[in-house]
């Protein structure tokens, strides 16, 4: 069939229209079934736990279009994929098929094809979460068929509906799976539903590690002078157990000489970290904030804001609402550990407060931080 022959588009866009409303249905369907909220994120955050590539290999079963004179097909498709937004991924794959005719006294067909198009995910992909997306390519398709006179190549178009598991393995691996509509321009022009589904494989992933900074503010406070004992001082606050009013103590406040908190001062975490472009929190950061929430629960005098900050990087209204929601993240989580959601504030300040110069990858990683400001 002559490519400037446009008639083949008309044709896939009335047989792909079933897959169309089907997944536009179903993805409604699972946005009730799991809610999330979804916000963006720039390269304003170094992320940790998740990769911006991947690598997926998916075996294929094909249910052909049986006007080729084949019956059913199995192939495999290899998939890169780059995160160009939140949602949205930059795809190309390369398959390999065997279409089979039936009938023993004719050869089978092969297929070989490369394509390339976009995905979007329902919500942004999480280690954490199951997550949908629907996927629309453009390719090439080789076919080799009996006779050999009518081997060639032919345009292709394929959308897709699919969804990625959450982590399986501490390396990032997941399950993925979906069903796409593929039309060809091939001869008679042909559809075939190619179900597959394999393993995605996270490249380039990034892990931070742990460290903490404490920034103090200048504000004149009266400390009384603590005298060195050998008793018990389960909390490390300097104050032994038989004095301290204040169990559980957070890492790195001063406090005064009955083992309580003062007010008036500020805990600085830096490497309280979030999944890949969200306000979700790591494992790693919700085990560092569980004795943050035991300290909160034994001091209930203390109110806290909770202040969230980041780098320059990225606009300064991406930055201001990345911080908001990572501080209300912290405070959520605060609240679910049993601390009174009455003494928790969050406030997002985006990249107005820095501590350190933004031109360096340390100065940035030192503004990327979430405070804890106590006060009573």
């Amino acid at each position: 069939m002559p490519i400037d022959d446009l008639s083949w588009l008309r044709t896939f866009a009335q047989r792909s229209k079933g897959i169309f409303l089907s997944s536009g249905a179903l993805l409604v369907l699972m946005g009730t079934v799991n809610p999330v909220e979804a916000d963006t994120e720039s390269s304003a955050e170094s992320a940790p736990e998740s990769a911006a590539q991947f690598l997926a290999i998916l075996p294929t079963y094909i249910d052909a279009d049986r006007s080729r004179g084949t019956t059913e097909g199995r192939g495999v498709r290899a998939v890169y994929g780059y995160s160009l937004a939140p949602k949205w991924y930059w795809e190309t794959d390369l398959f390999g098929s065997i279409l089979e005719t039936g009938d023993s006294n004719i050869t089978d067909f092969y297929q070989t094809g490369v394509a390339t198009g976009l995905s979007w995910s329902l919500y942004e992909r999480s280690r954490t979460q199951w997550t949908p997306y629907v996927v629309g390519t453009l390719g090439a398709v080789f076919d080799d068929t009996q006779p050999d006179s009518k081997d060639g190549t032919a345009v292709s178009l394929a959308v897709g509906l699919g969804a990625v598991s959450k982590s399986l393995l501490d390396n990032g691996l997941k399950v993925r799976g979906d069903a796409r509509y593929l039309y060809d321009t091939f001869d008679e022009n042909y559809g075939d539903i190619h179900w597959s589904i394999g393993i995605e494989i996270p490249l380039g992933e990034v892990r931070t590690v742990e460290r903490i900074v404490y920034v103090d503010r200048a504000v004149e406070v009266p400390v009384e002078k603590l005298v060195h004992v050998t008793e018990d001082d389960s909390d490390g606050d300097s104050v032994p157990d038989s004095r301290d009013k204040c169990a559980n103590t957070l890492a790195g406040a001063r406090v005064d000489a009955t083992g309580c908190i003062i007010d008036a001062q500020t805990v600085t975490f830096n490497t309280i970290s979030f999944q890949t472009r969200s306000a979700n929190l790591t494992f790693s950061s919700q085990k560092a904030l569980t004795p943050v929430a035991e300290s909160f629960k034994s001091q209930t005098d203390l109110k806290i804001e909770i202040a969230g900050h980041t780098d320059s990087i990225g606009s300064a209204e991406y930055n201001q609402d990345l911080s908001q929601k990572r501080a209300d993240s912290v405070r959520q989580f605060l609240i679910d550990q049993g601390v009174d959601a009455e003494r928790l504030s969050a406030i997002g300040y985006g990249e107005m407060q820095p501590v350190a110069e933004n031109d360096s990858e340390s100065g940035r990683a030192m503004n990327r931080r979430v405070e804890f400001r106590l006060v009573k």
